[in-house]
């Protein structure tokens, strides 16, 4: 008895629903016809000017500005060792004790010859003097005399020799004794006790170094080295570098440039240059290796912006600006060094551009701007800069291919960034 109650139902709906589908559908069409088109946003930066100080690094090795190698002048056995190693010690202080006797020996029979040679010229000097007269009166043969005058000036000769040999001997013995010929730091004693040093030994006995200030030696290549003269490196007065040990740290003093090389090394193309550090505390040992950093040149009104908001297209680079409408547009621009995080950057002048030192760059969002550029505005935002983001040109940079050439530009037109 219910079925046509239901049959009746059933029936209006499915004649009203083709109407109510039809206004709901219109409905929609209206809602999204009338709703406002999204505006991309952006995260934007000012471009900064200033002047940039052009720094570089070089691998510098650490000597002293003295190194003495303590070598045995004479063949003997060691009796002493008398510094402690690695210590600081003063120049004439006593580092080794070679056994003396044998030198003392060679001395006194040496001194001995000498008064044997002395006593008989005083001899053959009597005998001149008393055959000189009796010559005169024939006494005497004048071969006589002439052989004791030959005797005389034979015996001088024998004198002058036996005088080196002394001379010869007191050196010896005091090579003996071996003392520091500079101050400074003393290295590991190589021989023991009782060895037998001789002056053909090929290792020394150890090494002073003078370490305040201790020497650094790095090389910088050719062009580095003209790029310089007109600048800082080779030839201000009072020039300072910094210097990077190899944990990192920067050690607290700064160097100087003391002396260049006379020429340049033609198998590395580099000229060396001498520096000297403080070292007070002899914290710098030689041999060490450090990173010296100088002040080569100084930008004046260097332009500088975050390395993300570059943009690569093939050999060109661009960044993307905001005019007064905030509709993007692109600049080209070639790219100098980046110096503590910013890029420096060169402006190319391009035709119709609006680009002025305060237009807004650019850095976040950067393929939604290049998008539309010159047709739509975007909603600029201020730069949020991410601690752990890396400072490198944006995601969007690396497939910008894809973007268009900037407006009023032909394709190739662009101008190649200098490398």
């Amino acid at each position: 008895m219910y079925n046509k109650p239901l049959t009746f139902a059933a029936t209006t709906l499915l004649l009203c629903s083709p109407v109510m589908i039809l206004t709901s559908c219109e409905g929609e069409k209206d809602s999204a016809a009338q709703a406002p088109a999204l505006v991309p946003e952006v995260q934007v930066t000012k471009l900064v000017t200033k002047d940039v100080p052009i720094r570089q690094e070089w691998v510098g090795t650490l000597r002293g500005t003295e190194d003495a190698e303590i070598r045995s002048q004479v063949t003997g056995y060691l009796l002493s060792k008398d510094y402690r190693d690695g210590a600081y010690v003063k120049k004439g202080q006593v580092l080794f004790q070679i056994d003396p006797r044998p030198f003392q020996a060679t001395l006194d029979q040496a001194q001995g010859r000498l008064e044997q040679y002395e006593a008989t010229l005083k001899k053959y000097k009597l005998d001149v003097e008393r055959y000189t007269p009796l010559v005169k009166t024939g006494s005497v043969s004048r071969k006589q005399l002439d052989d004791a005058l030959q005797q005389v000036q034979e015996t001088e000769a024998a004198i002058a020799t036996a005088k080196a040999q002394v001379d010869e001997a007191k050196i010896n013995l005091k090579f003996t004794t071996i003392t520091a010929p500079i101050s400074g730091l003393a290295g590991l004693a190589t021989p023991s006790i009782g060895n037998l040093l001789t002056p053909s030994s090929p290792t020394p006995l150890t090494t002073i170094s003078s370490i305040d200030p201790i020497r650094v030696d790095f090389s910088v290549s050719e062009r580095d080295f003209l790029n310089s003269m007109d600048n800082n490196l080779t030839r201000q007065k009072h020039l300072k570098f910094d210097v990077i040990l190899a944990n990192g740290t920067e050690y607290p003093m700064q160097g100087e440039p003391v002396a260049i090389d006379r020429n340049v090394d033609a198998q590395t193309g580099t000229i060396n240059i001498v520096g000297h550090i403080p070292n007070p505390n002899l914290t710098l040992r030689p041999g060490m290796f450090v990173r010296v950093r100088a002040t080569v040149k100084t930008l004046e009104n260097a332009a500088l912006v975050p390395p993300r908001a570059i943009l690569s297209a093939q050999s060109a680079k661009f960044i993307i600006y905001l005019d007064d409408k905030n509709i993007p547009h692109m600049q080209v621009v070639n790219l100098g060094p980046v110096v503590d995080g910013m890029q420096v950057i060169n402006i190319i002048p391009m035709p119709h551009s609006t680009f002025t030192k305060d237009s807004p760059i650019v850095v976040e969002g950067i393929m939604q701007a290049a998008k539309v550029q010159g047709q739509a505005p975007v909603k600029p935002l201020p730069y949020k800069p991410v601690v752990s983001q890396p400072v490198m040109p944006s995601i969007g940079a690396q497939s910008f291919e894809k973007a268009r050439t900037p407006e009023g530009m032909k394709d190739g037109e662009a101008q190649p960034s200098a490398k």
